[in-house]
């Protein structure tokens, strides 16, 4: 009901996604998509708390960082912020949880202890950013965070944790009727690094990680795509001396896009593989559980891993038969 009238607010004022040689869409689309599920997804959240008679100050720590988050990405949307101040109020956002006691103290059978706060800062910083960038493709973000949020729904079924999963499933399928290719609305980086950040903090809560030590592990492979997009970035960006903020095409849309994908099929690629993946992760938690399952979830980030290898030496050579045939 509100993205409509996000769209037709935002063609009066002129709010539109700018265009340059980094985007792969042209024309003029309106980019605050966030401001339609984001804040439905919160008042959603604390009804449903409510009704359930379940303590809200127990979440209410991963709401106001996730708030946090979706108010300066909103900012940046409109008045390009700093990358500086993006960064810093995205550490602010992340240490909110931290003092509260939401924090990773496990990771599959081993105890971190206090490596864990810092995990955790890092952790939630890092999904901020990853499903940010990885926001280049119509429909991309929203999909890979719609198999995300519903998994945590469906292995958090024995406590009220499930209900947030569903719910933010729900504002992404909301979203993505306008976002789908060729896409009406973007959700902007008040969307995307809000999702990041909500789908990493979700698992982080004892009401919903409490039974099992492989739900964090999953999470991790269900955000491959972003997280291993970005690890690519930073590593490219730190060998060629340039500052981890500066934009380029060589996300890992855009080396499809370099193979000959179209919009709609990188679309139904990187959504097939997120299915399977959800497939395993699901198989690993609640099917065989344990020592076994992070071992399963191990060999699933091991297959991610090993196809942006290939997808990297494959962009790499066709670069070179391009140069060479110049």
């Amino acid at each position: 009901m509100l993205i409509p009238r996000i769209i037709q607010f935002c063609q009066k004022k002129g709010w539109y996604d700018k265009v340059n040689s980094r985007k792969i869409h042209s024309g003029t689309i309106p980019r605050l998509g966030s401001v339609g599920f984001v804040p439905v997804f919160l008042g959603a959240s604390i009804l449903y708390l409510g009704m359930h008679g379940t303590q809200l100050l127990t979440y209410l720590p991963i709401f106001v960082g996730g708030f946090l988050v979706f108010v300066l990405g909103l900012l940046d949307d409109l008045y390009e912020l700093p990358p500086r101040y993006k960064l810093l109020g995205q550490g602010a956002a992340s240490l909110i949880p931290l003092v509260c006691g939401v924090h990773l103290s496990t990771l599959g059978p081993w105890n971190l202890g206090i490596l864990g706060w810092v995990l955790t800062f890092v952790w939630l910083i890092g999904m901020s950013n990853a499903f940010n960038l990885i926001d280049g493709v119509d429909g991309l973000c929203g999909s890979l965070s719609l198999g995300a949020a519903l998994s945590l729904g469906v292995v958090s079924l024995q406590g009220t944790g499930a209900g947030l999963g569903f719910i933010l499933g729900g504002c992404i399928v909301g979203f993505l009727a306008y976002n789908k290719p060729p896409a009406r609305i973007f959700m902007g980086d008040g969307g995307s690094q809000f999702l990041g950040f909500m789908i990493g903090a979700l698992p982080l809560l004892k009401t919903i990680a409490g039974f099992s030590f492989n739900v964090f592990p999953m999470v991790v492979v269900l955000s491959s795509i972003p997280l291993l997009d970005t690890v690519a970035a930073i590593w490219r960006r730190t060998r060629e001396g340039r500052p981890f903020f500066t934009p380029d095409k060589r996300h890992l849309h855009h080396k499809l896009m370099e193979m000959g994908y179209t919009t709609k099929s990188i679309l139904a690629l990187l959504v097939t593989i997120q299915t399977g993946l959800c497939g395993v992760s699901l198989l690993a938690v609640l099917g065989i559980g344990g020592l076994r399952g992070f071992m399963v979830l191990g060999v699933g980030l091991g297959v991610m891993i090993l196809f942006f290898a290939i997808m990297h030496y494959t962009s790499h050579a066709i670069s070179r038969i391009k140069d060479r045939s110049i």
